[in-house]
């Protein structure tokens, strides 16, 4: 499916606030693939869809699986690269290819995000992508146990391994 039937399907999907969530995170995602030199359309794709299975308040985890689902059976996504940045946007993974990386930190940067420390993580996201994700996990665990809520292992194993690939 091109991107513009793609673009027109997901508004009819999802609630307006949403949709501009998307649709900035594919902007972000589209920006990051052509400074990493990554592959442009598959960025927009993947940023476009990243939260096409959300609904409501979805637990933050499991949406994102849910729209890599979707993605493969309802918007005809069949581009394994694709449907993992979709399937590992919140959580990350170890080895995360480029596009995993992009689209994680595009999800989290995209311009309608406001809470402390965005600024610098955005500044920062342009410049050294594995170091934006280390700080955008650091700050997602932190306030997961601040809240005494359920860690996620795969953020953790995330996070170690690329502090453990920094120090290489």
């Amino acid at each position: 499916m091109e991107l513009e039937k793609l673009k027109e399907e997901l508004k009819k999907d999802l609630g307006q606030k949403l949709y501009n969530h998307s649709i900035a995170t594919m902007e972000e995602a589209e920006k990051l693939a052509k400074i990493y030199r990554g592959h442009i359309e598959k960025a927009k794709i993947a940023g476009l869809l990243h939260d096409c299975g959300k609904r409501g308040k979805d637990d933050n985890i499991s949406h994102a699986k849910k729209s890599a689902e979707l993605a493969i059976e309802k918007y005809g996504i069949d581009n394994e690269e694709i449907i993992n940045a979709i399937r590992y946007h919140t959580t990350g993974r170890v080895k995360m290819a480029l596009l995993e990386k992009i689209v994680f930190i595009a999800d989290k940067i995209e311009p309608n995000r406001a809470y402390d420390g965005v600024e610098e993580l955005r500044k920062i996201a342009y410049s050294n992508l594995d170091e934006a994700i280390i700080r955008s996990l650091e700050s997602t665990i932190e306030y997961v146990k601040k809240r005494k809520m359920e860690l996620n292992i795969e953020s953790v194993n995330t996070l170690n391994y690329l502090k453990e690939k920094k120090l290489l």
